[in-house]
């Protein structure tokens, strides 16, 4: 009967130690920084107003996505990179 006292102090000793050390850790009053906005999607390097293949394939599959939904244009996410380029340019012709 003694151990089964013994260990139940035991496990309250440490939890009060090591449970409250990391929840209070993580409420701490040092804020981190906001994470600055994402630089917006420039497909149109040399700023002519036509788009090319060329120029869409400099940009990442989730930049293509944000391309395409400030142009409504409607692309599958499914698709590859490539097929995604490609439903691109057909609608900006």
């Amino acid at each position: 009967m003694e151990y089964v006292i013994a260990i139940a102090v035991v496990l309250v000793v440490l939890y009060v130690v090591f449970g409250r050390g990391d929840s209070s850790s993580s409420t701490s009053s040092v804020s981190t920084p906001a994470p600055a906005p994402a630089p917006e999607v420039v497909a149109d390097k040399n700023n002519n107003g036509i788009t090319s293949k060329a120029e869409l394939k400099t940009l990442t599959k989730v930049q293509l996505f944000e391309f395409a939904e400030k142009r409504s244009l409607k692309v599958k996410k499914s698709g590859t990179k490539a097929q995604v380029i490609n439903e691109i340019h057909s609608q900006l012709k």
